[in-house]
């Protein structure tokens, strides 16, 4: 029987029962590191951070902040904007360009990903020197410290989708170089003894719909993902994809991408774990499922539990199941009292 942390979320993502339910959570909530006994954590104390997270969670990603609120506005136009525990990234208006400066600045793209091939990396010793910082404020934590993501067209970016649109050819090189380029560096830099699992960042979808037709998806994003995952199990790394949205149209594409985990199971997008089971159970591990702004925002304490245990019921009855928000964070709007019931419920209720 597994009792260590990283023992319990690999049993997860190898199809095997744990002790218990594992939890994986984004934890930016004050309140709860406070009723953890935790020292809140100031601005730029990452380590901090991570020790607060390790106090009640299996697993955790890696952490953005905590910040100086304010705003910074960027060379292209766009502008990040920090609060303490997020930040998020505004584009830049469209741009309107006219297709001859479109079809260049694609060509000039593809000249530089071409250029930047073959550069150099850090050996495994200095990446493993590097980390051990993080590995001791985790403890038996399981931090993720390898990430990725397949490159994309578009994301609801009005001059990509117009360049996908008039310079198909163009924009899939792109994608080549930018694809080949994520592979090179985690040629370079994924090793188990760094992390044991890794996350794919790729937003595929929004409230009820994929943001591309499932033939676009299968053509240019499954493949390369396909190959991420290969990468990374050859190196002995479990792959935890991460997508909101609603992806149900195509769990049967990830799944035979080779993923080993999926995350958040957006609830309030439509997306639901009776449905993830049947496409996906005993193939891929549900990371998330806990309805976040209907329960775990809005609802009493007694509705948490009830959640909580349906979740384990339903989805964790056979053992995989990593606990997570469907929102992909605990925050400052959620009460602690709720917070609490879910994580003391899955610490109770979620043993097998």
């Amino acid at each position: 029987m597994q009792s260590a942390k990283k023992e319990r979320v690999l049993a997860v993502l190898s199809g095997e029962i744990p002790d218990r339910v594992p939890i994986f959570e984004y934890l930016i909530h004050d309140g709860v590191f406070g009723r953890l006994g935790a020292d809140l954590v100031s601005a730029g104390d990452a380590l901090g951070h991570i020790a607060a997270c390790a106090r009640c969670l299996d697993i955790c990603h890696p952490v953005g902040g905590p910040y100086n609120p304010g705003e910074t506005t960027n060379e292209d136009g766009s502008v990040t904007i920090f609060e303490r525990w997020m930040s998020w990234h505004v584009p830049a208006p469209p741009q309107n360009l006219p297709p001859e400066q479109v079809e260049a600045g694609l060509k000039a793209h593809i000249e530089y990903l071409e250029g930047v091939r073959g550069g150099k990396y850090p050996s495994k010793e200095a990446l493993l020197e590097a980390h051990r910082a993080t590995e001791a404020a985790a403890g038996d934590m399981l931090y993720i410290a390898i990430s990725a993501g397949v490159a994309l067209p578009f994301c609801n970016k009005e001059d990509e989708m117009l360049a996908y649109a008039d310079y198909p050819g163009l924009t899939e090189e792109r994608l080549r170089l930018e694809n080949a380029l994520t592979l090179e560096r985690l040629q370079a830099t994924a090793y188990k003894e760094l992390s044991p699992v890794a996350i794919i960042w790729d937003d595929i979808a929004y409230k009820n719909a994929l943001f591309y037709p499932p033939e676009v998806l299968e053509r240019i994003i499954f493949p390369p993902l396909a190959q991420i995952c290969d990468l990374l199990h050859s190196r002995g790394i479990k792959v935890i994809f991460h997508s909101d949205g609603d992806v149900t149209p195509v769990l049967p594409s990830l799944a035979r991408c080779g993923i080993d985990g999926f995350n958040p199971l957006e609830i309030g997008a439509g997306m639901g774990y009776d449905t993830f089971n049947r496409e996906c159970g005993g193939k891929v591990a549900l990371v998330g499922g806990m309805d976040a702004v209907g329960v775990l925002a809005h609802g009493t304490v007694d509705e948490v539990v009830a959640e909580t245990r349906r979740l384990i019921d339903t989805a964790g009855r056979h053992g995989g199941l990593i606990a997570a928000s469907s929102s992909g964070q605990i925050d400052m709007g959620m009460p602690t009292e709720n917070v609490m019931a879910y994580f003391e419920t899955i610490w109770e209720y979620g043993r097998y």
